[in-house]
């Protein structure tokens, strides 16, 4: 019970009262309220990230509540400028030694998302015509089948239903 009402504290000091700062800041536009909240986020992001895959890990250590309770309170306090620390000892210089490298991948993971993208698209499209075809002939016994080209079937078919689509 008293871990329930800790998860919930927990919350609210994590997520809850900085979103409703990270609104007013943004509300506002200024620019120095801006950045202790970005700054807040990006490490928020890195302890779920580690949080995701090491949690299974944390959980058996005793306390892990009431510590990552303290901690999540540290990064948040604006006096203990916890975020702040550990952005500029930790975060920053690991992502700048590496910015190159993280600019090539997200390059590189993006072309292959917007190839990949639009190859299951036209694949999705050349389906569902075929879907169409068979419906409106009729035919359950039609063989459609994936190859590198694309979905195929009906073939001889869809010239005679092609005054459908």
């Amino acid at each position: 019970m008293f871990g329930l009402l800790l998860k919930f504290l927990s919350s609210c000091v994590s997520f809850q009262y900085p979103v409703y700062a990270s609104y007013k800041a943004l509300k506002s536009r200024d620019q120095d309220a801006l950045v202790p909240w970005l700054v807040y986020w990006v490490v928020v992001s890195a302890v779920t990230a580690v949080e995701t895959w090491f949690g299974f890990l944390f959980v058996w250590l005793p306390l892990y509540q009431f510590a990552r309770f303290g901690f999540m309170l540290w990064l948040v306090m604006p006096h203990s400028q916890g975020a702040n620390y550990v952005y500029y000892t930790y975060i920053e210089p690991a992502i700048s030694s590496h910015e190159q490298e993280i600019e090539t991948l997200v390059g590189t993971a993006q072309d292959k998302l917007r190839t990949g993208g639009l190859d299951l698209l036209n694949t999705s499209i050349e389906y569902i015509k075929c879907i169409i075809v068979t419906m409106i002939i009729g035919d359950k016994n039609v063989n459609v089948k994936a190859n590198d080209e694309g979905l195929q079937g009906v073939q001889s078919q869809q010239s005679e239903v092609s005054t459908f689509l």
